[in-house]
């Protein structure tokens, strides 16, 4: 219920007791102020709490690039600060190590390639009785030595990073030995290139940053006095001042496990939505984050006004009659507060002008 009048003058002479706690308006009081008010009712409301972080990028989105052996690099193909794409080729490398596998690989290759022939040979001979076991016997275990050893320099090829395609494209170009490419392992922004060519990289080197920032973190600080009002998965929105307009989703991820003694803060990691790119590490952001909802009978928080160490609110008992109730509350959540005792279902308190009525209680000889 909304009662409009205009501004307030305080002609508290004019105030008439109802009770002895109890303040009655008259009509010329009751038309210059305005007065707004809310039935105690039962209700489930979530606090908001606002704290301030720093963006960074996603831990589990960033990539390192190094060679799996060393190399010269022969060519650079992208400079920093730029968009990459999974697969996109960002340098290429001559290694005499990986030369030397490779040569070690398509040796193997050719000598199994004869030992199967020589097998298959004299196993048909052998079918027809024309050669002894003993022969058919040999042929068959110098192919699976030539095949194990074939499958030995298959895999250190792996281990020098060469996957199956590239592997069997080898087999087929065997000439083009020794020069190998480092590939981005995910679209993303390269962070660094820490290389130039005619550089000689060792095995593990880094060569390249890359970060996806389809996601990315903020870091945030939560004042020890209100870490119960968060929970892991509470929903945050987060404001930049580079987009003031817009507000970023996201969720609290992880809370730390322990509190900074020197702030009495807790760190708490915030899981940020960036499909569109427009978020970067390093910036300050705003993070408002929806705490625990708690239920219980409610009022707004504006209802409730302070005398000495205790809280009031004004209960409507008529048209022009006020009553002023001594409550116990629990914390202020969202714009509300849980009433615990001194209030009851269906009660109609004051939301708006309490300032007014306490005015009004005052002068009228209460206090």
């Amino acid at each position: 219920m909304k009662l409009h009048f205009a501004r307030p003058i305080l002609a508290a002479a004019l105030a008439l007791p109802l009770t002895l706690n109890a303040l009655e308006l008259t009509p010329r009081q009751m038309g210059n102020i305005t007065l707004s008010t809310a039935t105690v009712a039962p209700r489930e409301a979530a606090a908001t709490l606002t704290v301030n972080g720093t963006l960074r990028a996603d831990q589990q989105r960033l990539f390192s690039v190094a060679p799996v052996v060393d190399g010269l690099v022969t060519e650079l193909k992208v400079v920093a600060q730029t968009r990459v794409r999974k697969g996109q080729v960002l340098a290429r490398l001559r290694s005499t190590t990986l030369g030397q596998a490779q040569t070690d690989y398509l040796e193997a290759l050719a000598l199994n390639e004869v030992a199967q022939a020589d097998y298959l040979r004299i196993k048909a001979l052998s079918d027809e009785g024309v050669v002894a076991t003993s022969r058919l016997l040999a042929a068959e275990s110098k192919y699976k030595m030539a095949d194990a050893v074939l499958d030995q320099r298959y895999r250190e090829l792996t281990l020098a990073g060469m996957n199956e395609a590239q592997i069997a494209r080898l087999a087929q170009y065997p000439d083009d030995i020794a020069g190998y490419v480092l590939l981005s392992p995910a679209d993303g922004m390269l962070l660094e290139v820490a290389i130039e060519t005619g550089q000689m990289l060792a095995a593990g080197e880094r060569a390249f940053r890359i970060a996806d920032l389809s996601e990315v973190w903020a870091d945030v600080q939560i004042p020890v006095a209100r870490i119960g009002d968060v929970a892991l998965g509470s929903q945050a929105r987060i404001r930049v001042a580079a987009y003031p307009q817009q507000r970023f989703g996201g969720h609290l991820e992880t809370l730390a496990g322990e509190v900074e003694v020197s702030s009495q803060t807790l760190s708490g990691r915030v899981v940020i939505d960036n499909k569109q790119g427009r978020l970067r590490p390093g910036m300050y952001v705003q993070a408002e984050l929806t705490g625990i909802a708690r239920s219980g009978l409610m009022v707004p928080a504006s209802a409730l006004f302070r005398r000495g160490n205790d809280s009031y609110v004004f209960v409507v008992k008529g048209p022009r009659q006020f009553a002023p109730v001594k409550v116990t509350t629990g914390r202020p959540t969202g714009g509300w507060v849980r009433i615990d005792t001194g209030l009851k279902v269906g009660d109609e308190v004051v939301s708006s002008g309490v300032a007014e009525l306490k005015s009004h209680w005052q002068y009228q000889g209460d206090e």
